[in-house]
């Protein structure tokens, strides 16, 4: 079982009120040698619906180590509430290297042509470590869900 700091009432508010089927992923490739284990992701104790997702194959995982979660829907955030003294979590948007790239372009030479993505298997970059900020995973827990 893992834990998470984020439930129901906050950003996995879409689980209830849009029934999506929440994907996590590692922010790096597992090694090949790596073992997967099945997994329930619970939110905190005080939420009623505290199991965020049931049977996530992920591997062993420690304290601090991240998880992205694919396309959390559109207003995931805007509906996140501070019921019961939750709090609405920082957010650290992450992206495929060649999308940064292509915001970078736009922002300071005008909107390029389109480009197809080459590699849509790679694992997504952090526009935070891309642009140099500084954004401590404690920060971000509960975007990054920090177990």
């Amino acid at each position: 079982m893992y834990y998470v700091r984020d439930g129901g009432y906050g950003t996995f508010n879409c689980i209830l009120y849009d029934h999506t089927h929440v994907k996590f992923l590692l922010p790096k490739r597992p090694k090949p040698d790596k073992t997967y284990y099945s997994f329930n992701i619970w939110g905190p104790a005080y939420d009623g619906l505290v199991r965020r997702v049931e049977h996530c194959n992920l591997p062993n995982m420690h304290e601090s180590e991240w998880l992205l979660i694919e396309n959390m829907d559109a207003y995931t955030v805007a509906a996140a509430s501070t019921f019961n003294g939750s709090q609405r979590p920082s957010i650290c948007y992450v992206m495929s290297r060649l999308m940064w790239q292509l915001m970078k372009q736009i922002q300071g030479l005008g909107i390029p042509p389109e480009v197809e993505e080459q590699n849509v298997g790679t694992l997504p970059t952090s526009c935070v470590q891309e642009s140099g900020m500084d954004c401590h995973p404690v920060a971000c827990a509960s975007a990054s869900i920090s177990l």
